[in-house]
């Protein structure tokens, strides 16, 4: 059987918004919302961020979301220049599950962005140190809407993030500072790996002035 072809990965750009060679940042996340929601604070016409989202079938573990990079990767000839990633959290999966992912997407050369227990470590960190007793996605969730007033999954109010997301990678990186780590062995998150990425990817081509250019400032 012939191989099929792979489609361009220029079809990915969006001409109206991106240069016709923009790096291609690619997440596979296992959530449906909040994650797509985070990643529309970065745009710039040198970067594309596309994130491959759990659908309607609600297919969200680590299993499915390895598959859905895997899919898109057989389907578009991207450079290797472009950035691959999958995203989940710990807090329903067993070590052994998350081990053999891990090791798989590491084997593929995929960024691995784990959580423990779950992305609203992350957003927390944008707020204050990690000093929170508890290591639940509850308690997170109850914290997030105890100092914001609101929080919900499905409605991300962006401006509580878009100032404070270097603060919020530098006190990731200081919580779990090894690239070797498949995930955080405690309370904490290694989102930051790929947003510091993104932040470089802007700050070449802006300078430190205006490091993050490419930051939303669209947010009210």
């Amino acid at each position: 059987m012939a191989k099929a072809t792979k489609i361009g990965r220029t079809k990915l750009i969006d001409r109206e918004e991106n240069q016709r060679d923009a790096r291609l940042f690619i997440i596979a996340t296992e959530g449906r919302e909040t994650e797509k929601q985070y990643f529309s604070l970065f745009h710039s016409p040198r970067i594309k961020i596309e994130v491959l989202a759990t659908g309607e079938d609600n297919q969200s573990a680590p299993q499915y979301v390895l598959t859905r990079l895997n899919k898109f990767v057989e389907k578009y000839a991207l450079s290797s220049d472009d950035v691959l990633c999958i995203m989940f959290d710990v807090d329903r999966w067993t070590k052994k599950e998350l081990s053999a992912i891990c090791k798989e997407a590491k084997q593929k050369k995929y960024q691995l962005l784990v959580s423990n227990p779950c992305f609203e470590v992350w957003l927390y960190l944008h707020l204050d140190e990690l000093n929170i007793t508890g290591d639940r996605c509850e308690v997170f969730e109850k914290e997030i809407r105890h100092r914001l007033g609101s929080y919900n999954k499905s409605n991300l109010d962006l401006k509580f993030f878009q100032d404070c997301i270097e603060v919020a990678v530098k006190r990731a990186k200081d919580l779990h500072p090894s690239a070797r780590q498949y995930w955080p062995n405690t309370p904490g998150s290694h989102v930051y790996r790929i947003v510091e990425i993104i932040l470089q990817a802007l700050q070449s081509e802006t300078g430190d002035a205006e490091q993050l250019e490419g930051v939303s400032d669209d947010v009210q």
